[in-house]
């Protein structure tokens, strides 16, 4: 009796010492604690959604750590400002892998500073978990420590072009921004349009900065469209949308995700009415959202003193997720066994909705399908449910 005693008290010492050197092994890994990077814009264009995202970020991470943290250690992320810049990004990301010691990097924002830190990550062996970017960059081809959170440009804007197709539409003109982002739409619309036997009957590009798009618009009118797709970020969508209405031409319109935001309905107005947008999140609202997300709401407009916003939904979400992740690592944390944490994920949903976020060894891509919203009374409206991704 007394040997087994010892030899249970010796296997359990063992246990313990093996994942105490485990962690000790482990950049960014400590017995107390799990150390987390991501370099966000808090000071250049896009700095009052950067805000936002940490704000939120950070309420996720002290809700983690006030819930236990995960497996007894304490969450802690270090935001650093990238300014929207790639230069700086890279400066801020070198130093979070060198000095800070990070496990992982979280929520790397904006396709451009994403993209490149993104080679940096992977040579240092630092996985890379859930960009605030659509780029394919970081699932195609596929990389055993690079994880995504939303799908491509293409993979949201698909489902919602396969929608109008099924339901009559044939004649499909396309206005898009020509650029990397645009080309990530193109490939979206050009796929959806495949699997529904069509093509696009016309189309063409304008420039970052563009102001004038009558000469687009024209085109597309001659082009006897029975629906009209924008490849674009909010100010071009509302310049293009009034361009539509000012001539009078009655079509319908489906725009891309990045359109789907406050700023586009301001800039557009009423000529915004009845246009459609495919989605990846919807944007929390104090009356429409489910009772979790007013809660959220609520406790974003107490600790902050204004309200909580779609990009903040963003930040909240990814952190909540990578936390998921690291859960189902286990205890004895590694690289390899976060990245079968991550692949373990199914059936995954945000308390904020949008489309199921689904991983496994072959398919690091998260969510694929999108929502889809059009501007009713001035606002984002749901209609109808998940649509499904395009293969």
């Amino acid at each position: 009796m007394g040997f087994k005693k010892t030899s249970l008290v010796a296997i359990a010492v063992a246990a313990t010492l093996v994942a105490a050197n485990t962690s000790a092994q482990v950049r960014g890994v400590t017995k107390d604690e799990i150390l987390l990077g991501s370099h966000i814009d808090l000071s250049g264009p896009i700095a009052e959604l950067g805000r936002a995202g940490v704000n939120a970020g950070k309420m996720a991470e002290e809700e983690i750590n006030a819930a236990g943290g995960i497996h007894g250690r304490k969450l802690r992320i270090i935001w650093e400002d990238s300014g929207y810049d790639p230069k700086k990004a890279v400066l801020v990301t070198q130093k979070m892998i060198d000095k800070d010691g990070i496990f992982a990097l979280i929520m790397a924002t904006g396709n451009a500073p994403a993209e490149a830190t993104y080679p940096m990550l992977i040579k240092s062996g630092v996985p890379n978990l859930f960009a605030w970017a659509g780029s394919p960059m970081f699932t195609e081809p596929l990389e055993k420590i690079s994880f995504a959170f939303f799908p491509t440009n293409g993979d949201t804007m698909a489902p919602a072009v396969k929608h109008f197709a099924d339901q009559g539409k044939k004649r499909f003109c396309f206005i898009y921004q020509d650029d990397g982002f645009g080309a990530d739409v193109k490939e979206g619309v050009d796929r959806a349009l495949k699997a529904a036997k069509l093509q696009v009957i016309e189309e063409v590009g304008y420039k970052r900065g563009t102001t004038d798009f009558s000469a687009q618009v024209a085109r597309m009118q001659r082009g006897n469209c029975d629906m009209l797709l924008l490849g674009t970020v909010p100010a071009p969508a509302a310049g293009i949308v009034q361009e539509v209405r000012r001539r009078n031409w009655n079509i319908p319109i489906l725009a891309s995700s990045n359109t789907y935001d406050e700023s586009t309905l301001r800039l557009g107005k009423e000529a915004m009415e009845g246009v459609h947008a495919a989605v990846v999140i919807p944007n929390p609202d104090p009356d429409r959202s489910p009772p979790a997300v007013k809660e959220w709401l609520k406790k974003y407009q107490a600790k902050y003193n204004q309200p909580g916003s779609l990009y903040g939904a963003y930040g909240y979400a990814i952190v909540h997720l990578a936390a998921e992740s690291l859960r189902r690592a286990g205890p004895n944390l590694t690289v390899d066994s976060l990245v079968k944490g991550v692949e373990s994920i199914k059936g995954y949903k945000t308390i904020f909705g949008g489309p199921t976020v689904n991983f496994s060894d072959k398919d690091h891509k998260g969510m694929r399908g999108a929502l889809l919203y059009k501007v009713e009374g001035g606002r984002w409206v749901p209609e109808g449910g998940e649509l499904q991704p395009v293969q």
